[in-house]
């Protein structure tokens, strides 16, 4: 049990790490259009949901590789807590960021978990 919960977290902990790592490079070179407190422009939350998709399917290969047995139940626990902490985190920040980049966030990431468990299981049979 423990161990599938840390094969999950694995998963999830490598989504935020990308994430935050593009946001810090986005801060770094555009330090006056990205600013805390001040709502960032279309294009960066834009390429921020397109980035986060894309590390959400990583999220999702990272733990179907990791899980020694029944991947697609680790794939369904991801996939759970991520969308758990998805809207929390849209709640926390509603109006600090465009509505449809969070409601975004919380479309795409069960079938972007699911598409990188997909993978590992195609590469496993």
């Amino acid at each position: 049990m423990l161990r599938s919960i840390l094969v999950v977290l694995a998963g999830w902990a490598a989504v935020g790490v990308l994430v935050v790592a593009t946001d810090g490079v986005f801060n770094a070179l555009f330090p006056n259009e990205i600013a805390h407190g001040k709502m960032p422009p279309a294009w960066f939350s834009l390429t921020s949901l397109a980035t986060s998709t894309i590390y959400s399917v990583v999220g999702g290969w990272i733990t179907a590789r990791l899980a020694k047995d029944n991947l697609w139940k680790h794939i369904w626990g991801l996939a759970g807590w991520g969308e758990m902490m998805g809207i929390a985190s849209a709640i926390a920040t509603w109006g600090q960021i465009q509505p449809w980049y969070q409601i975004g966030l919380c479309v795409a990431w069960i079938p972007a978990v699911f598409l990188g468990g997909w993978i590992r299981a195609r590469q496993l049979s």
